[in-house]
């Protein structure tokens, strides 16, 4: 059956699906113009406004969540989050599932806008307030799964503050309480589901297993393998599947990894930077060699060719290329820098590959 005979006989409920499935789809192909595109289609639609702005708001955020660069208006974004919770009063009265999804969407962007700038008492109400929202829109259809995805997210960040934002919990009203046995329970069911948010979801769970997680870490690697290969030409896929085999120390699988974002991605150079840092840790822990193109093009890197979180990760490649070269007290110099930014993601996995390369020289290995 052509495409236009299924578009015939489909309902208008499923014609929305589908746009929706695309809108995702595009997003997780890493195409956000044409994710955008389709919520503009998605939003000329009777009564879609709102369910568009929503898609078209967390298309924005997640090209935001790679490089808080990606964007010079985050104005912009702040005034559509504000415009979602516009529908949350009337929401609240009709109490509709999915009027009070798109209600807990604006406030869950709100809160991840307000975290970014840092405003603490901003991000901690709008979270709670997305957190009542979503909760409500489960009770009033348990049947809505996808609510689960943002619910499941919002429990997982609370449950993990900052060590100063938990001590302060109990005196502020704002701040939102975490529930580690609704967080990834319920993303997996939004997985287990198999809707349209399924293969967001497995990224979602994954990302959120390497953050905070690593006894999960089999369960990351699987949603991992399953996105690459179905969307081969995101190389953030590809990235997270290297940063996830190199958490492990499965330097030879991190190794293949990286030569398949080689031969199935574009040659995007905002992600290439990311390669070739994950190319320099892969020689260091497989003793191979590096090429002095590479040594080159990672001294030579700046700032403003970096996403601003690998800023850390680039430091520390920069001190194994100068180890390579036999410059040690420059190396160390680079480790310790590390050290000092005490950057604790995935469990400290950065922090304890600087502290090796303090205490541990490597051996020489010839350049190509």
């Amino acid at each position: 059956m052509g495409t236009s005979a299924i578009a015939e006989s489909a309902s208008p409920d499923a014609l929305l699906l589908e746009l929706e499935a695309r809108i995702l789809s595009a997003r997780l192909q890493g195409d956000y113009p044409a994710a955008i595109e389709l919520t503009q289609r998605l939003a000329a639609e009777p009564g879609q406004e709102s369910l568009a702005l929503a898609l078209a708001l967390d298309t924005r955020l997640t090209e935001l969540s790679w490089d808080m660069r990606a964007t010079s208006d985050v104005t912009d974004l702040i005034n559509m989050a504000e415009t979602l919770i516009t529908t949350c009063k009337p929401a609240k009265k009709s109490r509709s599932a999915e009027a009070l999804f798109v209600c807990g969407r604006g406030h869950f962007a709100r809160s991840y806008l307000s975290a970014m700038q840092g405003n603490l008492f901003k991000a901690g109400s709008h979270g709670s307030e997305a957190i009542d929202a979503f909760e409500a829109s489960l009770a009033a259809d348990p049947d809505k799964i996808a609510v689960k995805l943002p619910l499941g997210m919002a429990y997982f960040y609370a449950d993990h503050l900052p060590p100063f934002v938990k001590l302060i919990a109990p005196l502020m009203w704002f701040i939102p309480t975490g529930n580690s046995s609704k967080s990834l329970p319920y993303i997996r069911d939004v997985i287990n589901g198999n809707g349209v948010y399924a293969d967001a979801a497995r990224f979602i769970l994954s990302d959120l297993i390497m953050q905070q997680s690593p006894e999960h870490m089999q369960e990351a690697m699987q949603a991992l393998d399953f996105l690459a290969d179905r969307y081969p030409m995101n190389p953030r896929l590809h990235l997270a599947r290297i940063a996830g085999y190199a958490y492990q120390e499965a330097w030879p699988q991190a190794s293949s990894a990286l030569n398949a974002m080689k031969k199935e991605a574009p040659e995007d150079p905002r992600f290439m930077v990311i390669g070739d840092i994950w190319e320099v840790y892969i020689a260091r822990y497989l003793e191979a060699e590096l090429s002095n193109t590479l040594q080159r093009d990672i001294l030579a890197l700046t700032p403003a060719e970096l996403p601003t979180w690998a800023e850390d990760w680039h430091t520390l490649a920069a001190g194994i290329v100068l180890d390579y070269q036999g410059k040690r007290d420059l190396a160390t110099a680079r480790y310790q820098n590390v050290v000092d930014q005490n950057n604790d993601y995935a469990s400290g996995w950065l922090q304890e590959l600087a502290e090796q390369g303090l205490t541990k020289p490597l051996i020489k290995v010839r350049s190509r």
